[in-house]
């Protein structure tokens, strides 16, 4: 049993393809005087090209990041043990010697004294018991949702509001 090879032509030549990144690192403002269909096809078959190659490069890169990330957590757990031990050991010295601060040329032992703060286990709770004093914060915005709605069923635009409509975006869609 033979396995057919497909081969596939290639989106654009490579002459074509150095002409066009030539034109792109000239950074001259184009013009379209005499250009044609045949050009604009060929425009088409460079753009998906060249957003196939980018889209290669990123998942090569992704991929890249993967393998790096799993040989930093490969490093990273020979070393988390030993430092955990040592943080350990190194800490019940300072309880037993009962001392604020060691210093020495290879480290400091030391306690920082950390400040208080305020933990609220049920957050509705405490502002349904607060509500209306200094304890409870009112973030008050603007609804763009309902603004938007109340211009479209009533044709007025609140005042303070504008409604304002982006520059249409051109958009390049590939086979």
């Amino acid at each position: 049993m033979s396995a057919v090879l497909k081969i596939e032509s290639p989106l654009i030549e490579d002459e074509e393809l150095a002409v066009i990144e030539e034109e792109a690192a000239a950074e001259a403002a184009p013009s379209w005087a005499n250009e044609d269909e045949a050009v604009v096809e060929r425009y088409l078959r460079a753009y998906r090209y060249y957003g196939q190659e980018a889209e290669r490069i990123a998942e090569a890169a992704k991929a890249e990041r993967e393998r790096i990330q799993e040989w930093e957590s490969k490093m990273l757990a020979r070393v988390d043990r030993p430092l955990a031990y040592l943080a350990a050991r190194l800490q019940m010295f300072s309880e037993a010697t009962g001392r604020g601060k060691r210093t020495s040329p290879n480290g400091t032992l030391k306690w920082r004294k950390m400040p208080e703060r305020v933990e609220i286990p049920d957050a509705a709770a405490f502002c349904e018991a607060h509500r209306g004093t200094c304890l409870v914060r009112v973030k008050e915005e603007p609804d763009k949702v309902n603004i938007k709605g109340h211009i479209k069923a009533t044709g007025e635009v609140p005042e303070g509001a504008d409604l304002v409509r982006d520059e249409d975006k051109f958009v390049i869609e590939e086979e």
